[in-house]
């Protein structure tokens, strides 16, 4: 298998068209590769560490380089993870739920240990990472009050992790 490189980290699309999706996946499906084979000598099954990865794949493609406007995967932080799942996620998905969001972050903090594990990030953004993955009453909360605000309220919901500046 190639070897990761600094450059499968960068985002390169220029807009969101299915073309420019599809050069962006050739350049950074390595990392998704070797995330998933991470995860199985990890001794995830392989079920398991599909559905990480795609779960991973679909934060970096479909809402990092997309919504988020991130240059770099390497650029995740704390704040990235609470607009994508305490906001985004709820507002685009049909029927959000907690399970989910559970799910999403056990894959992301897989993704960064890995990602930190090969000198990638340093170990105070993964530290940084970790924190936010394993606030779980914090998502609970942002999926709870979505549904619950009214009004003002409904409007400081949206404000507050929102991805679109």
């Amino acid at each position: 298998m190639e070897k990761i490189k600094m450059e499968h980290f960068k985002c390169i699309k220029r807009d969101n068209s299915p073309e420019e999706h599809e050069k962006q996946w050739r350049r950074s499906k390595i990392i998704f590769d070797c995330f998933h084979e991470y995860l199985k000598n990890k001794g995830l099954k392989e079920r398991t560490a599909s559905r990480q990865t795609e779960m991973v794949a679909f934060f970096v493609m479909d809402y990092l380089f997309v919504y988020d406007d991130a240059m770099s995967v390497l650029e995740v932080d704390g704040d990235t993870i609470r607009r994508f799942l305490g906001n985004w996620y709820i507002r685009k998905f049909l029927n959000p739920n907690m399970s989910e969001i559970k799910s999403f972050l056990r894959a992301i903090l897989n993704f960064f240990t890995f990602l930190q594990e090969n000198g990638f990030i340093s170990n105070e953004q993964l530290s940084e990472i970790k924190e936010v993955c394993k606030d779980k009453a914090w998502f609970e909360m942002r999926l709870k009050t979505y549904f619950e605000a009214e009004g003002d309220a409904f409007y400081e919901w949206l404000r507050e992790y929102d991805y679109e500046f």
